[in-house]
């Protein structure tokens, strides 16, 4: 890591409130902004943020699960559904629109797409060096930097793939179907694409860690597409 990259990290974590870094929690922070594209490419030996992603998916869906738990009195399907803003997609938005930089400091290999996935990853490796150099009161503060507090009321209380199912018996329409496209990522963190078809044509298609995600994801763009057309085909 060179200086460049040491006083543009420092620059960023001074802004989140860390201002005194040793030198192993800096090559941490480094690490977590390092995407297994540019750690394979460059050859180099620091690696990559996958176990860090690991760790900091666990330690944010805590502290956001705590705080719903804390602050709606709801059973727990409720509180699942509002979860749903800490979605990858929605992840790298709250990222960058935070002001904090992060996502400038992600380092991709030529070529690779800095896609909301990578940039959500990265921002989960970087809770879990986080969380390693600073604790779990620090980490939590921080992580509520990067949500407003709209954010956390949020509900998915509407159901995507039901509300495409009536739009498209309106239309006289056979039921939409979903179909698996794709299977990537690691075997420990798997990322699954759906598509849903609507009288046999792709309407959308969805990513997620699992097949409820995806599918839900698909049915989403699949409601935005008809809202842009006026119809369901």
């Amino acid at each position: 890591m060179d200086d460049e990259r040491k006083t543009a990290l420092r620059a960023v974590l001074k802004n989140l409130g860390r201002t005194r870094i040793s030198a192993g929690a800096l090559e941490l922070y480094h690490q977590a902004l390092t995407h297994s594209s540019y750690s394979r490419q460059t050859g180099s030996n620091e690696g990559d943020n996958e176990r860090l992603e690991f760790l900091g998916d666990r330690v944010l869906n805590f502290v956001l699960a705590e705080h719903l738990y804390r602050t709606f009195p709801e059973a727990e399907g409720g509180l699942t559904a509002r979860m749903e803003f800490a979605r990858n997609m929605n992840l790298a938005r709250y990222v960058a629109s935070s002001g904090s930089g992060l996502e400038d400091l992600i380092l991709v290999g030529k070529g690779q797409q800095m896609t909301s996935r990578i940039v959500a990853g990265a921002f989960e490796a970087f809770i879990a060096a986080l969380y390693l150099d600073a604790g779990l009161a620090k980490t939590r503060e921080v992580i509520f930097r990067f949500f407003p507090p709209k954010t956390t009321r949020f509900s998915a209380a509407k159901n995507y793939k039901k509300e495409l199912q009536e739009q498209i018996q309106k239309a006289g329409l056979p039921p939409p179907t979903y179909e698996p496209e794709s299977r990537e990522g690691a075997d420990h963190r798997p990322l699954f694409v759906y598509v849903v078809l609507i009288n046999g044509l792709v309407a959308g298609r969805g990513t997620g860690k699992n097949k409820a995600d995806a599918t839900r994801e698909a049915a989403r763009q699949a409601l935005e597409a008809i809202r842009q057309r006026g119809s369901p085909v």
